[in-house]
């Protein structure tokens, strides 16, 4: 009975590439095309703490906070018009997708790390309200489930600030500064910190500061996809 329900179900609602759409196999299952186009970060040529290419490294011009940045996937192409999709036109069933990645680099590239829970950047309200959801959260739900770990609300962003979408690196640093705090005492936890996208690291270095701030022994973070190719002065 149970067999005859999938093959139902999956007439009816057919599983489909979380890049392009195209009726696929299984769940979360890349078509043949975005398989072969999709760009993935390589962990062997990665900076251990900014998490970009080693030839595009921050860190001589940045102290951050966290510990080390990981993503799955470089932030071009097709996974970038996914992820936009995901963000602004609330296509959530690629989420898992998304999640499935972060999760696989957290257990390849973090794997002597002892985490304690998962957390995710928060939105100010009035933008959670607009859009109707949190992208970072649902991520950091995914991540979390997979990694079977708990996830908390630790952080909130205490102003509607300024989009860091058209900002410089320098600006977007500024931009952040004092918009966040942690909640709650975080002594002793080691944390695993989700957003979505990694440009400049700004948010989730404004972000790490008030984790440790609050108390945290660490904090690792792994977004979906990792900026790099273009320059942000």
């Amino acid at each position: 009975m149970s067999t005859a329900l999938s093959l139902i179900s999956s007439v009816l609602h057919p599983y489909t590439c979380p890049c392009c759409g195209t009726i696929t196999g299984a769940e979360d299952e890349l078509c043949d095309y975005c398989h072969e186009m999709i760009e993935r970060c390589d962990p062997a040529v990665r900076c251990m703490r900014c998490g970009l290419d080693k030839k595009l490294c921050q860190c001589k011009r940045h102290v951050f906070h966290f510990d080390g940045c990981v993503a799955p996937f470089k932030n071009s192409g097709i996974v970038r018009k996914a992820m936009h999709r995901f963000k602004f036109r609330r296509k959530l069933s690629s989420a898992g997708f998304f999640a499935k990645n972060m999760a696989f680099c957290v257990k390849n590239e973090y794997r002597d790390i002892k985490f304690d829970g998962v957390c995710f950047v928060p939105m100010h309200l009035k933008n959670r309200l607009m859009r109707g959801y949190n992208q970072s959260r649902i991520l950091a739900e995914g991540v979390a489930k997979l990694l079977r770990l708990p996830v908390y609300d630790l952080l909130c962003c205490k102003r509607s600030g300024v989009s860091q979408h058209n900002l410089n690196e320098k600006q977007r640093f500024k931009n952040v500064k004092g918009l966040y705090s942690a909640k709650c005492d975080l002594s002793g936890k080691v944390l695993l910190l989700v957003d979505d996208i990694k440009t400049t690291g700004a948010t989730l270095d404004a972000c790490a500061k008030q984790l440790l701030a609050a108390g945290a022994d660490g904090v690792y973070c792994v977004t979906a996809l990792m900026s790099g190719k273009e320059k942000r002065k």
